[in-house]
């Protein structure tokens, strides 16, 4: 099994990694409504939810990008771009579990569900800051 670098040292859950302000989409969401969302969350990406919360698919900043780039109709729906079925991992997943995923998946986002709803999200500065919190906390100032 290959390793996880300081991840096999930072004991946790996907829940302790997680941001809980998500900005998602519908299936129904059009390009122009996505690229807002990105831009106004700085998010890489957006979860693509049904009526249910449960996550159908993935579009992100990439795929907004490469449809901007063919030309693709405002219009053009989150159905028509996402990624499906999307990689999620369950809320009591293991950090080292969440690891694994993004690497095999080779993916950057990864929407977090409760019994199959959207509850979070994992990106690359929550992973960041979940590594600094365990791994590297501040010094404490001298005094």
């Amino acid at each position: 099994m290959p390793t996880l670098g300081y991840f096999s040292f930072m004991k946790g859950h996907a829940r302790e990694i997680m941001s809980t302000s998500v900005s998602q989409a519908t299936p129904e969401t059009t390009l122009v409504e996505i690229a807002r969302l990105l831009c106004s969350a700085s998010q890489g990406g957006l979860p693509v939810v049904d009526a249910e919360g449960a996550v159908v698919g993935f579009v992100s900043a990439t795929d907004v990008v490469t449809a901007l780039l063919q030309s693709r109709a405002p219009e053009t729906t989150a159905k028509e771009l996402m990624t499906s079925p999307a990689a999620t991992i369950d809320e009591f997943a293991t950090s080292d579990d969440v690891m694994k995923l993004l690497r095999e998946r080779h993916i950057h986002h990864l929407p977090v569900v409760r019994s199959g709803r959207l509850v979070g999200m994992i990106s690359p500065e929550d992973i960041l800051g979940f590594f600094v919190k365990r791994v590297a906390p501040s010094a404490p100032e001298a005094g």
